[in-house]
């Protein structure tokens, strides 16, 4: 590692900056123990194990505290609009021919709906239409199996 210039800063290992408590909490921490440490000299005696005990305790909670709180904005990513290494995944669109749809008149009413054939002409993902969107229609050619077009905008798909 090459050794720092003026302004330049130190990079370190991965390893070590999880570490590495921010300035502020450092602040912190190190204010509230020096208000919570008791100032008047008492005379040097012998600790008993109860407390090491609570010493080391205390030291673990303070550690732990503060790497909690150093882990706390980690998982905040904040990303512009307008950032060119950022890459936006879109959902695939579901799109039907809207070449294939047919409007038709029926006693109660217009219907409209895409022919079966005609889609699988024209549509490379046919086999992800819903499957209760197929129905059959009696035309005067015969029976024909349709999918209605109410059902599959329903269902996601939009007519291109």
């Amino acid at each position: 590692m090459k050794a720092p210039t003026h302004g330049s800063r130190i990079q370190l290992p991965e390893t070590l900056k999880g570490l590495i408590m921010s300035k502020r909490l450092l602040a912190t921490v190190l204010a509230a123990s020096l208000a919570l440490t008791n100032m008047s000299a008492a005379p040097a005696r012998a600790a008993d194990t109860g407390e090491i005990a609570r010493f080391i305790f205390g030291a673990g909670a303070v550690l732990m505290l503060g790497h909690a709180l150093s882990n706390n904005n980690k998982n905040r990513h904040v990303t512009r609009r307008n950032d060119p290494g950022t890459v936006v995944v879109t959902p695939r669109r579901r799109v039907v021919p809207s070449a294939c749809l047919r409007k038709n008149r029926w006693n109660n009413g217009p219907r409209r709906f895409f022919g079966q054939r005609c889609l699988i002409n024209n549509m490379n993902n046919f086999a992800r239409l819903p499957g209760g969107c197929r129905t059959t229609i009696w035309t005067n050619n015969g029976n024909r199996t349709v999918f209605s077009a109410r059902c599959l905008r329903r269902n996601g798909w939009v007519f291109g």
